[in-house]
């Protein structure tokens, strides 16, 4: 029983001074100045107020963020350094001084657009793979380019269906598959020829 109690004592002890270790590193300390931080924020045209512009003291929970209208305010610390970021714009990192004895501090803050560079797309100009198949078909190849493309074997044709290889569990999954793509490139084809019947008109 004497060990139970000790054993929980201590745990209960390293507990308190956690909890006491966390808020210590939230509080400024007592012996530094607070200053009251507020200001506007604007886009590199200094025309354009940004809202929602996340303003916070890293490694704290002190933080804000800009309203409509591009107006913040928050308390900082002497020494703070104070980071300004917004998707799409550059982050900002602002140093309060260390000496000063000013109680607040007004500014205007402006942050630099940020060109994301998204990877290249290449987007095939046929919505299919049968359009794509037709359009390489119906291509005509130089007469020089004709001499230098690789003779390939005729089709193997059977005279018998009993004669044909059997069909092994990969060649069975490779044709189910191609089946329901052709299914559902179906949808999608478009004849390569319009057949227009045309009906004898009878006047009476």
């Amino acid at each position: 029983m004497k060990r139970d109690s000790i054993f929980y004592a201590v745990v209960l002890l390293l507990f308190v001074l956690t909890v006491r270790a966390g808020k210590a590193q939230n509080l400024p300390a007592p012996n530094k100045q607070v200053i009251q931080l507020s200001g506007m924020v604007y886009a590199s045209d200094n025309l354009t107020a940004l809202e929602g512009v996340a303003i916070y003291v890293p490694g704290t929970t002190r933080g804000t963020h800009t309203r409509t209208s591009g107006y913040f305010s928050m308390p900082v610390v002497a020494g703070d350094t104070v980071v300004f970021g917004a998707l799409g714009y550059e982050k900002l990192y602002l140093a309060i001084p260390a000496e000063t004895k000013e109680n607040k501090l007004t500014l205007k803050i402006v942050l630099e657009r940020k060109e994301n560079e998204l990877p290249t797309v290449d987007v095939m100009p046929w919505a299919t793979e049968y359009d794509l198949k037709q359009a390489a078909l119906r291509t005509k190849l130089p007469a020089e380019l004709k001499d230098q493309l690789p003779v390939l074997p005729p089709p193997v044709v059977y005279k018998s269906i009993t004669e044909m290889p059997a069909m092994d569990a990969n060649a069975n999954f490779r044709y189910g598959q191609s089946i329901q793509q052709n299914q559902r490139e179906a949808r999608f084809k478009v004849p390569d020829i319009l057949k227009i019947f045309s009906i004898p008109i009878r006047y009476y």
